[in-house]
Order: C-alpha cells, then structure tokens, then sequence
C-alpha cells in the first residue's frame, strides 16, 4: 500500500506492505523458535565478518581468473585456464557476476564492467539459445544491475529508473524471447534464435520450470518500461500451465507447449520444475498478486501429501501419486528457503537437517542421492558448485538466527576452498567420493553461491534493509514528475540470485501509460488508513491465516538455567543439540564419516589396479568410469613389466575398452578437433560427444575422423566453393566400390593408404599414451611433463594389423561418402539452374528485341502477373481469352518467383536480387528468417487467454488486505472489472 501525496510515493508501513516484510522472513521477531537444530559452536561478530571476508576472497579469486583466461566467453575452464562459450557466446559469466559485485561493495569495477557492456554487448546474434537460461541469467543479471546502478555510483541517465542503456539491454533481450511465447497454449518454446524466433523444426517439449519461470524477470521489465506485454506473457504461460496439472494437483516434468500435453509424467520439486514453485511465492510478493500465493499453497497441499516422506521430498507419478524415484537431488535444496519466505520454518529446518546430513556425508551434495540406500546415485555423484542448499541456509539464518546454518555456511565455504579450487578458479566436482574435479566453472558460482555466501556472513549487507529506512529520488517529467522512494526493500532475488529492489518498481507506472486511472485515492486518506489499521489489529487478535499456521501440539518444556560464562547470570532455557542425533549409519550402523574418511585413505594409499572390476559371465571386465586414479596406474607401468610388444598392446587395448566417459566430460576435455565439424559436418561432434562411450570408441572415432577428412581434403571435396563435378562423380564411384574404371586407381591408392595408415594408429601404443595423457592434463591438475614410451617404433611396426576385406574397407569411410553425395546433389541441382537461367536469359534478350525496348511495369501489369502467379489459367476479362505466357509454364513460373531479373552484367553486383539469394542459401553463407513474429499479434491473443483467469477465486487475506486497484489494471487493463 502506498501513500499518494504530492507526487511523493512511499511505502506505508502497515497491511500488505508489512505481510511483505514477514513473507520475506526479514522480521524475524515474528517467528517461533525453532526446537530442532542447534550449532556445536558460537559464532562471534568478528568471526562471521571473518568468514564474509573469505567468501569475498573466493569470489575475487574466481572472477579474476575468469577475467583473465576467459571474459572473451561465457564460462571458464578452470582446469585447462581457458574459456568455453555454453549458453550464448556473450560473456555470460560477466553479466551474472555484476550484481555480486555491488553485494560486496566493489562499486569500481561494477562501474568498468556497466560502461564495457553498454558499448560492446550486441545480442543481434544469429546463434539458439534456451529460454529459461537466458532469462534468469541474461535478463535477470542485467535488470538488477541496472536497479544497483546508483548505489553503485553510475552516472544516471535522467528518468532512471524508469530507462537507462542496462533497462534498454535487459528490454532487446526479452523482445527477442518473445516469439516463443507465440504457441497454441501460450506457454513458451524452450529455444529461440536471438535473431530469427524459433528456429524451424524445434521442439515443443520443454521443462516445467521453462515454463514457470518468467515472472519476476518479465514482471520486473513491464513495471519499469510500463509495456505490459512481458508480464502479462509470463503470467498467461503460468496461468496455462496451473489449469493443466493433474486430477491430483501434481506437475509433471515436461510438456508439449503446442498441445499442452505432459511428456513426462514424473512429479517432484526437483530437477525440470523447482523454480516453478519459486516463483509462485516471489512473484507474489514482487508483485503484489495474491493468486500465486494461493496457487503455491494449494501445489503444497499436494506435494506434502504425495511427495514428503519423513522430511524428504520424492518424485512421483503425477496422476496417480505412486512414488517413481525415491532420491533427493541437489536442486531441491531451494525449498527450505521457499518455506521460510512463507513463514513455515519448522518443517523448513527439519528438512535442512536431512540435506546438512547429506553435505557432511561427501563433503558436498550430488546431484542424485539415492535416500533408501543413502548413497550418491551411479553417474549422478557431481557437484556444480550448486548454490540452492545456502541459499536456503541464507534465507533461514535470517529468519530464526539458529548457528547452525552459520555453522553448515562455513563448512561449505572451506570444503570448496580445499577441493574445488585450482590455479584460476574453482571447478565442479565431478565424483562428491574422490572429490575429482571436472573442467567447469558454471557462471552461477558467481552469481549465486559466492553471493548467498556472503549474504550468510554479512548482517549488515544493504540487501536485508527492513524497511526501516529508503531513499528519495526525483522522478523526471516523463514519468509524471514529483519523487519516489527507492531501497526501501525488500529485495526479491531471483532463481539466479539477481535482486531485485521492490520499491523502486514503483517509481514507474506513468512511464508511457497512468497506471493510476479509476485509483480512488479517498481510500488512502489519513482517516481510512487509520481505520484500515485498527480492524486488521483486531482481526489479528481474532485470527490467524490457515495458510501460515497449523495448530501444534505443544509439550510443556521444564525450564533449565545454567550459570553465564561471562557475567555468570542464569540463561534461558537451551534445547539440546540434535547435531549429532542426524549423523547418517550404514546399515552396520557404521557412522558415514568413518566411511568417507576410510574412502579416501583407500583412494589415497592403495593402488587400483584393473582386477579391480569383477569379472562377467563371459570372463570380460566390467566398464568402469575413468578416474586419475586409473590413469595414474597407467601412466606407472614400464616395458619391463610385459613379456612382448602383443601383451603390451593387448594391456593398451583392453585398458582403453574398460573405461568409459560421459557425455559432458568428454565435450570438456576439448578432445574433438573443430575443423571435423567443418569438414565432417555438426553430426560428427554429435555422435562423438552425445554418449557415454569408452576411451576406446572416442580413441577409434577420433582416427577415423581424421582419415576420412584427409581423404577429402587430398581432392579438395571439403569445401563447396569450386565445384569439380568430374572429380566428385569419381570419388563417389570409388566409394560406392566400382572398380571397373581402372582411371580411378589413383583415388583407391589414396584411400588404402588412408585406411593402413588408420589401422596403424589403433595398435600404436605411443600414441595412446598420448592421447591418455591429453585426458590426464585436461582432466584434473595433473601436469605430468611427459611420459616413457612403452614400446619403440619399431616394436610397434612389426605389430600384426587386422586384415580387413575391401567391403569392410569402405564402411570406414562413410562420413567422407556422405560429404561427397551432398555435394553431387549441390552439383546437379545447380547445373539445372545454371542451364535454366541461361534459356530464361535468352528468352528475355529476344523480346527485347522484339519489342525494341523493354516493357515498362504498369500498375496493371503488376496485378496481372500477380494473378497469372495465383492462378495460371486464369480469364483476362478485356479480350474473353485464357492468359497464357508465351516461354514455357516451368520458365515462366520460375521467372515470376524466382528473380526480378537473370544474372546477367548489369546486376551481377546486385546483393538482394533473388538469384543471389538462392546462389547464398545453397552455399549455405546466409540464412533466412525461419518465422514471421508480430508483438501486436502476440499480445492480443494474451489478452485474450488472460480473459478466462479473471474470475479466480482469489483469497485476497493472503496478503492480509485487498491489494489496490491498479495492481489489477495493469494486467488486466482492458477485461477485468
């Protein structure tokens, strides 16, 4: 509620604005006390602020190396100290990063990183990029840089907040995002081009959480810029999706955005749909709209009956209920936090206890963890860094002050400052048992972790004002003058951890459109405020919202003093710790840290050696996940350690054949040469990276990759820009194996040259070792200088290679043949134009000089060429007759809607003449625009969606009182009543 008095907008303290302050946990004297987790330890001002100066070391740390080896890209490599482009190839890491710097007061370096994006940032890319990624991150990241910009002491543009070149940014990108919002449900495409829309062919199908989470980004870019498109988008698609969860109220994972149709049918608060559920609360309050507060409660209702099972949360079918997958995933740790935003603590801190127990296990969360065995899930054991589980620990340490949150804040900072951290930065945790480090700094590890961190540790950060006091500034004359307050808080932070500053999204509604039309402000006189007040006080006295309390049976507590260390005064009673009472057994009842310490002992000490894996039925090895363990085995044995040259190439092989990579740790290990996508086409780096494969199939491919590039490259078929039609008949013949052509000899030469050259690679030890040690280097911190040869060169030439008959020959160059037959289709179809345009050309060169000059465009024969496209038979009425074309009807057809005018001297340079079009679209060098998109268009049938969510059953007490009209206005400006 708002107090409307010359032009000055402030927050009144009182009704909605106060059920804010609770929702957001940031008047923690409204809470209960906790009775079920306690710290082993006490946490002094000065050594909180120790710790916050830690965190903040970590972050510098990390955002130095990432601008040294890596600001020209998205990501770093902290592995390797390089960069790596992942969601868009537009400095992501840098974007995200901003807000984090004005958290920790780096308002010099805030100001650098504002002015470079604002002159060198363009998002007019012909690149994909997913929705939901770029939103939270690109969006996002920009929208609360742009509302920090003053505390940050950024040169102002005049009618900020309202405009400014970080609002303009955040506004391009989100356009660009529009056109997946255009579906038959309203619910978004999970990809867009930046350039060009949804690209043709992509899938509807997408992730809950794609769906869901828009609000507080496009929320947040209406309030400010006052066009109402983004929010009224975000709400309709969330909207859509409510009315198609199940007869239970349970969600599944994915959807078909075009058919509202669930693809996946497993429900949880986890991967695919957790931020859903976030946002439903945050944009609640961000936004002042009950309904999705009412809608979370009722989702809760369900999930608590369907998916809680003693304080864990588990997936399960979302028709039926049954459980489909009982596991914990690391993205769960968010709803802790969620819950203490809505006041319910106490279930919020039992389930934060069974996820501490979890860290203190590996010493970090996997990502899967199976909860009846109490295991990491197999290929599930990494950690990204993931920041959810202090997020909640952030959230809920503001609302109950319990150490222990400060006490699970600090082992998270010094377990990743002891495992995760390299030369350049801190890398993801690839196994949470060995703690091996995997080739990846994700942008949110700054973003998020590094920021809640901080936040934990700094009670005083400018991020938790209370409300107690803001900031006046001066509204320019475009957006209705007078002043506002801003910084009043309190700050929603979105899924990426990129707050948002409440009041200041006040400050914009007469940007471009009065969002104060029909406000009776009678209502906000002293005297109905001040009655509005004394009736919410006695109907707090009276009741309470069902939705924030349960009646709790409460046991009486026999109250205990104990002397003051210090002042030696007796102290209120003290709940017993329950630190240890959570510590996680096997089933020996064997502690779990006993366990993880002998673990590591284990991995530390002993040498694994191939027997390691239990033999199968047919005597084989199983296939194990590769660790440096494993290489390190290798990398210690000697020549003298084998009988023959066989038995050492038998060992090579087989240890090759025994481990395997997954797919995002082979993409990170940089094994894939790029120029193969170049010549072999994007397929290639699909099968080579797509599966988990052994090091022996990546080893194979990899060689034959090479050989059948080398093939095309020795007769020049690797590039479409000279056409030799002769020689690509040739190749082709060879590869489709006709021998009858003895001129051909020179091309079957070449590929058996080829092919002996690639069956010497697979028992060339060296080379082996080599490509092993690539993977060592890349994939840890293991910098080994070089290594001893196991067999000499000419131990390895005398090794026996596999005869192979010419059949099986030719299979091995079937990329290079695919190549070959996509250029002789390229060949053929342009030799038919060529000839094609040439008889037009003719044709158009002997009229001339029939008529003597050429026919000038008339109005009318402009209309009558349209028709003659529409329809060829059409009767012209002036002489009763058909219209017929004097050339043939394919010359003709093709020369209406193929070119304005032939390829001839005159126009040759000309850039946008249709021919040139089509020369470029088959050369591939341009692409078109794949869908046409109208805003206009787009909005009308939003609003149109929107009509049949008026009639919600809405209750307004959630936010304790009736909202002010022209929250309703804003989205529903032109149907709601």
């Amino acid at each position: 509620m708002w107090l409307i008095s010359n032009r000055i907008r402030i927050p009144l303290l009182t009704c909605a604005w106060r059920t804010f302050i609770l929702i957001t946990i940031l008047n923690v004297s409204s809470f209960s006390k906790s009775n079920y987790v306690r710290a082993l330890k006490h946490y002094t001002k000065e050594r909180k602020l120790e710790l916050r100066e830690q965190v903040r070391g970590m972050f510098q740390h990390a955002y130095e190396g990432y601008l040294k080896y890596a600001s020209d890209y998205d990501e770093l490599r902290p592995l390797t100290c390089d960069g790596v482009d992942t969601w868009g190839s537009y400095s992501l890491t840098m974007i995200d990063s901003l807000d984090t710097l004005a958290t920790m007061g780096n308002f010099t370096e805030f100001r650098r990183v504002a002015k470079l994006l604002e002159e060198k940032m363009d998002f007019d890319r012909d690149i994909n990029v997913s929705v939901f990624e770029t939103n939270i991150r690109i969006v996002g990241g920009l929208l609360s840089a742009h509302l920090l910009s003053k505390k940050a002491g950024v040169e102002l543009e005049k009618g900020w907040p309202c405009q400014g070149p970080l609002l303009r940014m955040a506004e391009d990108v989100a356009k660009r995002l529009l056109p997946a919002f255009d579906t038959a449900t309203g619910m978004p495409y999970g990809t867009v081009n930046l350039r060009y829309g949804v690209p043709k062919g992509e899938t509807s199908i997408t992730c809950t959480a794609g769906v869901g989470t828009l609000l507080v980004e496009f929320g947040t870019l209406s309030r400010l810029t006052g066009n109402t498109i983004y929010e009224e988008v975000a709400l309709n698609a969330l909207h859509s999706l409510w009315k198609r969860r199940s007869n239970i109220g349970l969600f599944g994972n994915h959807i078909d955005v075009q058919s509202g149709r669930w693809t996946a049918l497993d429900s949880g608060i986890g991967a695919g749909v957790d931020s859903l559920f976030e946002y439903m609360v945050k944009g609640a309050i961000l936004l002042q709209r009950p309904e999705l507060l009412d809608m979370f409660h009722t989702a809760r209702q369900q999930i608590d009956k369907y998916l809680r099972h003693e304080d864990w949360y588990v997936w399960a079918n979302m028709n039926k209920g049954q459980v489909t997958l009982p596991v914990f995933q690391s993205l769960e740790s968010f709803w802790p936090g969620i819950l203490s935003m809505i006041g319910d603590r106490s279930p919020a801190i039992k389930t934060m206890a069974n996820y501490a127990s979890v860290w203190r296990k590996y010493g970090f969360l996997p990502e899967f963890y199976t909860i009846t065995t109490g295991e990491a899930a197999a290929n599930r054991e990494s950690y990204p860094l993931r920041p959810e589980l202090v997020e909640s620990a952030m959230y809920l340490y503001r609302a109950s002050k319990n150490e222990f949150l400060l006490e699970l804040g600090e082992s998270m900072l010094q377990t990743i400052e002891h495992s995760a951290k390299t030369r350049c930065g801190y890398a993801t945790i690839r196994n949470v048992v060995t703690h091996e480090k995997e080739n990846r700094m994700e942008s949110f590890f700054l973003s998020e972790t590094t920021k809640y961190l901080y936040l934990l540790f700094d009670e005083d950060n400018f991020l938790h004002n209370d409300a107690a006091k803001g900031e006046i500034i001066e509204l320019g004359a475009s957006n209705g003058g007078g002043q506002c307050v801003i910084n009043t808080g309190p700050y929603i932070f979105n899924t990426e951890a990129h707050p948002i500053d409440m009041s200041a999204l006040y400050c914009c509604y007469d940007h471009k459109q009065d969002m104060f039309d029909g406000l009776d402000l009678q209502n906000f006189s002293d005297s109905t405020l001040a009655k509005s007040d004394y009736d919410l006080n006695i109907k707090d006295k009276v009741e309470s919202d069902s939705h924030c309390s349960r009646p709790v049976n409460r046991q009486p507590v026999k109250r205990v003093t104990r002397p003051n260390a210090k002042a030696g005064k007796p102290q209120p009673p003290q709940e017993p710790s329950m630190a240890v009472d959570i510590e996680v057994f096997d089933e020996n009842n064997k502690p779990a840290g006993d366990i993880l310490v002998e673990s590591f002992e284990r991995v530390k000490n002993e040498q694994i050696t191939m027997t390691r894996a239990p033999p199968t039925i047919d005597g084989s090895q199983l296939r194990n996940q590769l660790t440096v363990s494993d290489l390190q085995d290798f990398f210690a044995k000697r020549r003298e350690h084998f009988k023959n040259p066989q038995e050492v190439l038998d060992y090579t092989v087989k240890f090759l054949k025994n481990f395997t990579l997954d797919p995002s740790y082979i993409l990170s290990l940089k094994l894939f040469d790029k120029t193969v996508t170049e010549y072999l086409g994007s397929a290639t780096q699909k099968e080579y990276s797509s599966t988990t494969k052994t090091l022996w199939d990546i080893y194979v491919l990899k060689h034959k990759y090479q050989m059948n590039m080398k093939l095309l490259m020795t007769f020049n078929l690797h590039v479409l820009d000279d056409f030799d039609s002769k020689m690509v008949e040739k190749v082709l013949m060879v590869l489709a194996g006709d021998q009858t052509d003895v001129t051909n000899n020179i091309i079957w030469n070449k590929m058996t040259e080829l092919y002996v050259e690639y069956s010497k690679s697979l028992t060339n030890t060296t080379e082996i070792q080599n490509f092993l040690l690539k993977i060592l280097i890349n994939g840890s911190e293991e910098k080994p200088g070089n290594f001893k040869a196991l067999l000499t060169d000419q131990e390895i030439q005398k090794l026996s290679n596999e005869h192979v008959d010419v059949s099986q020959h030719l299979k091995e160059f079937s990329y290079a043949k695919r190549i070959v037959e996509a250029e002789k289709r390229v060949t053929d179809t342009f030799e038919q134009l060529q000839k094609l345009m040439a008889d037009i050309n003719t044709k158009q060169k002997g009229d001339n000089k029939k008529g003597g000059q050429a026919i000038a465009q008339t109005t009318e024969s402009k209309t009558k060429a349209d028709t003659i496209k529409k329809n060829p038979t059409a009767t012209d009425k002036n002489n009763n007759s058909p219209m017929t074309n004097t050339t043939s009807p394919t010359a003709s057809s093709v020369g209406t809607n193929l070119m304005h005018s032939p390829p001839t001297k005159d126009n040759e340079n000309n850039s946008v003449s249709v021919w040139t079009h089509l020369v470029d679209t088959f050369l591939g060098k341009s692409s078109s625009q794949k869908f046409k998109f109208d805003a206009g268009e787009l909005l009308q049938k939003t609003r149109k969606s929107l009509e049949q969510y008026q009639s919600l059953d809405i209750n307004y007490n959630l936010l304790t009182c009736a909202r002010p009209r022209f929250i309703e206005q804003f989205a529903y400006r032109y149907y709601h009543p």
